[in-house]
């Protein structure tokens, strides 16, 4: 094999490793878009519990005060994460009325990153998207 003919190879092959590497790293998102240091509480009616991976979707009908509504898309996490945290496809169905927490949109959109819901049983599902906070400077080291 020539010079020339190595170098495509190596050329064409390093092209196709960045490209490997890239498309992952592409399909994940960051929650940049939500602002984490705000919480909305919304009380609303279940849309639509959309209940698959990468990332679940609760889409609520809100009342606003004024009779207008508004419908709020809740980015949750992977079905896995939801499931290792007690939630399941089954938790909530259209009809429902839910009240939820999220950090919402940067931009003012009806978006935001669901931490928890309230079911219609009174039931609370924690852990959905947004990081706990860290615990205060005082709390004593889990053992």
């Amino acid at each position: 094999m020539n010079v020339h003919c190595s170098i495509r190879v190596l050329g064409v092959s390093t092209a196709l490793l960045l490209a490997a590497v890239a498309i992952p790293a592409s399909a994940h998102h960051s929650a940049a878009p939500f602002d984490l240091t705000k919480s909305v509480s919304l009380q609303g009616t279940v849309e639509k519990w959309n209940w698959a991976n990468p990332h679940s979707w609760l889409y609520i009908r809100v009342v606003k005060a004024d009779g207008s509504q508004e419908i709020w898309g809740l980015e949750a996490g992977s079905t896995g994460q939801l499931a290792r945290s007690g939630w399941n496809a089954a938790d909530m169905k259209p009809g429902d009325k839910v009240t939820v927490s999220a950090a919402p949109a940067r931009d003012g959109n009806h978006i935001g990153l669901l931490n928890d819901v309230q079911l219609p049983s009174g039931k609370i599902l924690h852990g959905a998207g947004v990081p706990p906070p860290a615990p205060a400077s005082n709390a004593p080291s889990p053992r």
